[in-house]
């Protein structure tokens, strides 16, 4: 009976209506008459931007992807076809995640997360205490996040999550799963932003520092972020476990003896690929940090991030296993069909997302200019207080809606005069904008870990996953305000 109703859902008349307003939006809207400061180029890419969003909201993944693909090229923002696929499926970031995830693949195919599992949740203090679990899960990632690879750090833990849930008995519907999965990514994303000394976070900070003659003080940053990831991260766990009804019974009862008896060591194979992939972790995390030696100079530049992660998949399928079985640590063919090792889905919804939204705010498209004579007038004689809380609240909404570092350095130029203007310290206006920034998740296109969230089949229901980032937003948009309002006003005094 659940079966038929289900085939019966996936071909009700509402599946074809979402079909033809995708299509519609994606090849229809661009015709409609620019508003505005936004151009005809910015109508079209906006069209294909929308329309795939309510696809992948409404449909599904693969075909909206590759529909996308052709309404971008069709838009004139790239020569045609080609250089769309170049820019979506051929860049480095798409290369990136395709080659970890064949190494976090086979680290969940050949028995690494069982035995993590097992390690863990064999601790006395967790015992029978699953909320108490979950809570030093979600937290100690966030630290974790300050220093390591945002994306390859996501793969392992979504990997070890979804094992939890496999082995507790848990299926796809359960809002274990979404709740486990919502607090990941809530964790990564609080944690990577908590000092912005690294990629475009630094960036963005020395853009605030530019034009506000004020640079950003590391350390005071520091102490604001760690109290709002912790306030945040806590409230999630309990206040999502009681708003999702989030059964913990099956994790409390489980018997780690029912991982077997592989789970109780960890094999050969694993340690290799482990010892590897970590190393790979390091020195990505070396170059980014420590500028200007030979080693970060060669990984920066002619390596780059997607190369180290490619050479080590190239090592670890070369590497033999220690196991006298004559194969390498990672075999290909043991990943290459596995949904649990590689998530095509992701894949595909990185590869359009992420270079349209930075396309939708581009110069050309005028909607930049369009959001700034939008937003200008808000700002205008109002309270330090007011523009902190406005910042944050309008900094979030836009970063889950478009590239983060085209919107935020536009958010910068647009309130940065204003914030001078009032008199108030400026460095905790530039912490709390860079900070909101990072918090892109409602969306498959707000971000590359989001489209990734986004993407996993374990997860499939996009009203869940739209439940659960929302109440990670909600809730860092709440202690945030709180937090660096208090931080400015003390400051001030």
């Amino acid at each position: 009976m659940g079966k038929t109703a289900a085939i019966e859902k996936k071909n009700s008349p509402m599946k074809y209506v979402h079909i033809a307003i995708s299509i519609l939006l994606m090849f229809g809207f661009g015709y409609l008459p620019a508003f505005s400061t936004v151009t005809p180029l910015g109508m079209k890419l906006l069209g294909v931007f929308i329309g795939v969003i309510y696809a992948y909201s409404t449909c599904e993944i693969i075909w909206p992807s590759l529909l996308a693909i052709i309404a971008f090229a069709m838009t004139g923002y790239t020569s045609g076809i080609a250089e769309t696929v170049s820019l979506t499926l051929g860049s480095s970031l798409v290369f990136q995640v395709i080659t970890q995830y064949f190494t976090t693949g086979a680290i969940v195919i050949y028995g690494v997360s069982k035995w993590l599992i097992r390690k863990t949740l064999s601790i006395k203090a967790f015992h029978r205490r699953p909320k108490l679990y979950t809570w030093s899960f979600m937290f100690l990632t966030m630290w974790c996040c300050i220093v390591m690879e945002t994306i390859p750090l996501f793969l392992l833990l979504y990997s070890i999550w979804n094992d939890i849930a496999e082995n507790c008995g848990y299926d796809k519907n359960s809002s274990f799963r979404y709740y486990g999965f919502g607090g990941i990514l809530l964790a990564e994303m609080l944690g990577v932003s908590m000092m912005p000394y690294k990629s475009w976070q630094m960036g963005l900070a020395k853009s605030w520092a530019n034009i506000t003659g004020t640079a950003i003080n590391l350390g005071q940053m520091f102490m604001c972020t760690a109290v709002i990831g912790t306030i945040v991260i806590t409230s999630y766990i309990f206040l999502g476990a009681r708003l999702f009804k989030v059964d913990f019974s099956m994790m409390e009862a489980f018997d780690v003896e029912k991982l077997g008896e592989e789970s109780k060591h960890l094999r050969p194979r694993c340690q290799r690929i482990l010892i590897v992939y970590l190393i790979t972790v390091f020195l990505a995390i070396f170059a980014g940090t420590f500028k200007g030696n030979a080693l970060s100079s060669f990984i920066n530049g002619s390596l780059s991030v997607a190369g180290l992660f490619c050479l080590c998949t190239a090592i670890l399928m070369i590497l033999p296993s220690g196991e006298g079985d004559g194969k390498a640590a990672i075999v290909f063919n043991d990943i290459k069909n596995t949904d649990a090792a590689v998530s095509w889905p992701v894949i595909w919804m990185i590869a359009v997302t992420i270079p349209l939204a930075t396309a939708v705010t581009s110069e050309g498209t005028g909607i930049s200019a369009w959001l700034q004579e939008l937003f200008t007038p808000v700002f205008g004689g109002r309270s330090p207080v007011f523009l902190m809380i406005l910042t944050i609240v309008l900094m979030v909404f836009l970063t889950n809606v478009g590239s983060n570092i085209a919107l935020g350095n536009l958010m910068i130029a647009v309130i940065s005069p204003f914030i001078v203007s009032s008199g108030a310290n400026p460095m905790f206006f530039g912490c709390a904008l860079i900070y909101a920034c990072n918090i892109g998740i409602f969306l498959p296109g707000s971000s590359a870990p989001a489209s990734i969230f986004h993407g996993r089949s374990e997860i499939p229901d996009p009203k869940m996953r739209m439940k659960v980032t929302g109440l990670a937003i909600g809730l860092h948009v709440l202690v945030s305000c709180i937090v660096f309002t208090i931080a400015m006003l003390l400051t001030n005094g």
